[in-house]
């Protein structure tokens, strides 16, 4: 019986200390896990959109057209193509810090909804 006794206290302790920890993990180590990964999930998002190449190739002829007809609709094309990814990593860029400020605002939340089910005397 004192095994047992033993392993309760130990298991209550450590769910005990789980609950109070978990706000502090939430914001920092937890804050920092999930910067880290909206700055990956951003980098990642802008290797696929690949506008830095798009930038760099701007003024060189598409598909081996050298005339001024072909530079002036590549140059075009190229900026069109600059614009609209740009936007896309925008709107992703918002997206993420959104999601951001949800992770900071859940426990906030929470504890907002577990005070209205308090009943007032």
């Amino acid at each position: 019986m004192g095994t047992f006794l033993q392993t309760l206290r130990t298991v209550l302790l450590d769910v005990v200390a789980d609950f109070f920890y978990t706000p502090v993990w939430w914001y920092t180590r937890g804050l920092l896990k999930q910067m880290r990964a909206v700055s990956g999930s951003l980098a990642a998002r802008q290797d696929a959109l690949g506008i830095s190449v798009w930038i760099k190739n701007i003024s060189k002829p598409m598909y081996g057209q050298y005339d001024i007809a072909g530079r002036i609709i590549s140059f075009f094309m190229r900026l069109a193509q600059i614009i609209g990814r740009s936007i896309v990593l925008i709107i992703w860029a918002g997206l993420l810090l959104i999601w951001l400020m949800i992770w900071v605002l859940i426990p906030v939340g929470i504890v907002y909804l577990i005070w209205l089910q308090i009943p007032s005397p």
